[in-house]
């Protein structure tokens, strides 16, 4: 989007079975330009698929990090805890490198499988079988107030004792309600801390321009206010 190729980008915020995306937290704090515009709730998936006609002859396993963490009672169940695992950066990218290797296995969504004709052995193969990711829609605007908004912001706090409670009290005073509080290390010298949060309301409402108002002093980035997808 900050080349101006796409309107919207899909991101992965976080899973109910993993937690946080940690490389999307991180990236949201990179892109000036880049805001939320919406988020959606999906239901994930994850098939095992591969060209090999038994399991016991898979050398190599293809697939995101949280996608392969989301699977591991089935991975221990099948004694391939010790097969080499190759992190991609999508689970569609482990579908097409296992549909091209020899040996090789990709723990990947149906459609992946399915578009790199890699044929699906196992399938719903999650720990969870409730398993949900929660996507952000990213752009280049600024959504007008609306029902039920939700606001995300990055902030740095004080490095001092009590530090963090000083500037959560601020939204319990001014009545907002905190929904997600993440932390992310700064990644400067030292041991600084950058959170993630999410509270109700729209950057433009009176109690929450108060919040952000009597936290000056501290370093906030609005990453977007968007309809509550939940």
């Amino acid at each position: 989007m900050t080349n101006k190729e796409a309107k919207y980008g899909v991101v992965p915020i976080e899973n109910n079975t993993e937690g946080a995306v940690g490389e999307t937290l991180d990236c949201l704090g990179a892109y000036d330009e880049v805001k939320i515009v919406a988020e959606i709730f999906m239901d994930i998936h994850h098939s095992f698929a591969t060209k090999v006609e038994k399991i016991e002859e898979v050398k190599r396993i293809y697939s995101h990090p949280q996608g392969y963490n989301q699977c591991r009672k089935f991975l221990e169940e099948h004694q391939l805890l010790d097969v080499e695992f190759v992190p991609t950066q999508s689970t569609a990218q482990a579908a097409q490198k296992a549909a091209n290797e020899e040996g090789a296995a990709a723990i990947c969504s149906h459609i992946g499988a399915k578009l790199y004709n890699l044929p699906i052995l196992f399938g719903k193969i999650e720990d969870n079988l409730a398993n949900r990711t929660r996507f952000l829609i990213l752009s280049d605007f600024k959504n007008k107030p609306g029902v039920k908004n939700k606001t995300s912001i990055l902030a740095k706090t004080d490095d001092k004792p009590g530090g963090l409670v000083e500037f959560l009290q601020l939204f319990q005073e001014a009545k907002v309600n905190l929904t997600k509080i993440e932390s992310r290390p700064a990644k400067e010298r030292g041991f600084k801390t950058v959170f993630y949060l999410d509270f109700e309301g729209h950057i433009d409402d009176e109690n929450v321009q108060r919040v952000l108002e009597r936290n000056k002093r501290y370093q906030i980035k609005w990453l977007g206010s968007y309809v509550s997808g939940e």
